[in-house]
C-alpha cells in the first residue's frame, strides 16, 4: 500500500482550497457589486454574471443595469450587455492602476416628465458615486461599441424619441493626475447613426484639470433625416417639415469656460407645407394651414436654388453659460448662401483651443465696468 508523505496531502489540500476559492470568486463579485448596486439613492442597479480572468488582470460585468427608483424598465438610464477591464501592468509597474474599459451594446436613456417620478436626467450623483465603485481606476482607455444614446419625452403629443444608436468609437487618457500622466488632455472619437437616417461624427479633446470646462470639439452630421425629429417639431415649431435632410457642421473651443467657435445648420430639400400632408391628413386649420404656407414661402425665397440648401452659420463667442450670437451675422450668412456662395457643410477648421484661451485673455485684460 503507498502511503502519502504529509507534505503531498498539505500540497493537495492547499490545491483544494485555492480552486474552491476561484471558483466561488466570481459569485462573490457578483454578490458585492449587486450588494453595492442596491444602495439606497436614487438610482440602483443590478448585474448579472460576472467573469474573472486573474492572470491578465480583469474582469467583465454582463447584463449591467442601473434604474432610477421607480422608473422604467425598458428605458433604464444606463444599461449595457457587457463591460470588460483589465489593468494595464506597464502602469502597474510604475507604480500606477490604470485601466482600459469596453462596453458592448451600452445604452444610456434620458426621460424629461412633468412627473418628477418619471424624470430621468441623470444629474443625480448616486448613480456616478456607484460607477466610480465599479471602476475605481484612472481609465487609460473607454471603448464603446455599438452604443445608444435616447432622449424620450413621454408628456407631448406625440411623445418626443429622438436617438442616435451604432455609437462606435474610443475616449483616450481618462486621467486627473500628472502622476498616471504627464498630458492630462482626454481625447475622443465617435461615430453615430440617427434613427432614420444620416450619420454623426465626434472629435473632442478634453482637459478635466480646469475649473470650468475645458475643451475643443468637432462635430461633422450628414444626410439627417428630418423626419427623426417630426414629434419634436409637430410639438415645438410653428410649422410641420415634410420632408428633408439636416447636414451640419460646428467648431466649438472654451478655456476655462470662454467660448469660441460656430454652428453651420443646413437644410437639404426641405418641404414646409404640403396641402396632402398639413390641410387633408393633419386637419390643421385655416390659420395654421396659412402659418405653414407663410413658412413655406420664406423658405423658398431664401433657398440656394442651385444646391437646393437654406444654410446660415451662427457665430459663437463670450462666457460658455451665456454665449453670444449675433443676429446679424447669421443672417447675412442666410443671404449670401441664398444669393450669392452656397455654404459647405464641412468642418472648416477654423476654430482652435488657442482661439478660446485668446478670447479669455481679452476678457481678462478688459477694465473691470463701473458699477456707479
Amino acid at each position: 500500500m503507498v502511503r502519502v508523505s504529509g507534505w503531498v496531502k498539505g500540497l493537495l489540500g492547499l490545491l483544494l482550497v485555492v480552486l474552491a476559492i476561484r471558483i466561488a470568486l466570481p459569485y462573490a463579485a457578483q454578490w458585492y457589486i449587486n450588494r453595492t448596486l442596491s444602495q439606497p439613492g436614487e438610482y440602483q442597479g443590478r448585474v448579472g454574471d460576472v467573469d474573472l480572468m486573474l492572470w491578465k488582470g480583469a474582469y467583465s460585468l454582463d447584463n449591467l443595469l442601473i434604474i432610477k427608483q421607480g422608473g422604467s424598465l425598458s428605458r433604464p438610464l444606463f444599461q449595457s450587455d457587457s463591460i470588460e477591464f483589465s489593468l494595464l501592468w506597464s502602469a502597474l509597474m510604475d507604480g500606477a492602476v490604470v485601466g482600459t474599459v469596453t462596453l458592448r451594446r451600452p445604452e444610456i436613456n434620458f426621460i424629461d416628465a412633468t412627473d418628477d417620478s418619471q424624470d430621468q436626467v441623470g444629474v443625480s450623483e448616486n448613480w456616478l458615486n456607484l460607477a466610480s465603485q465599479l471602476f475605481p481606476l484612472q481609465i487609460d482607455k473607454l471603448e464603446i461599441i455599438n452604443g445608444r444614446i435616447g432622449f424620450y419625452n413621454p408628456d407631448t403629443a406625440p411623445p418626443i424619441e429622438v436617438a442616435l444608436h451604432a455609437i462606435n468609437g474610443a475616449a483616450f487618457n481618462l486621467v486627473n493626475s500628472r502622476d498616471l500622466s504627464k498630458d492630462l488632455v482626454a481625447r475622443a472619437q465617435f461615430q453615430a447613426n440617427t434613427a432614420e437616417q444620416g450619420t454623426l461624427a465626434l472629435n473632442a479633446k478634453l482637459d478635466p484639470s480646469t475649473r470650468k470646462p475645458t475643451f475643443d470639439i468637432d462635430v461633422q452630421a450628414k444626410n439627417v433625416a428630418l423626419v427623426n425629429f417630426k414629434n419634436l417639431l409637430d410639438t415645438y415649431a410653428p410649422f410641420d417639415l415634410e420632408a428633408g435632410s439636416l447636414e451640419l457642421a460646428a467648431e466649438l473651443a472654451s478655456d476655462d469656460g470662454h467660448l469660441k467657435g460656430y454652428i453651420k445648420p443646413i437644410l437639404h430639400d426641405v418641404t414646409v407645407f404640403s396641402w396632402k400632408g398639413d390641410i387633408v391628413e393633419d386637419d390643421d386649420g385655416f390659420f395654421a394651414g396659412i402659418v405653414e404656407a407663410g413658412s413655406a414661402l420664406i423658405a423658398e425665397i431664401f433657398e440656394n436654388q442651385s444646391e437646393e440648401q437654406i444654410a446660415t452659420r451662427i457665430q459663437l463667442s463670450g462666457n460658455l453659460d451665456d454665449p453670444d450670437t449675433p443676429i446679424l451675422p447669421a443672417i447675412g450668412a442666410i443671404i449670401e448662401n441664398a444669393f450669392i456662395n452656397a455654404i459647405q457643410g464641412t468642418v472648416e477648421g477654423s476654430v482652435e483651443l488657442e482661439d478660446a484661451t485668446r478670447q479669455k485673455q481679452e476678457s481678462e485684460n478688459q477694465p473691470p465696468a463701473d458699477k456707479s
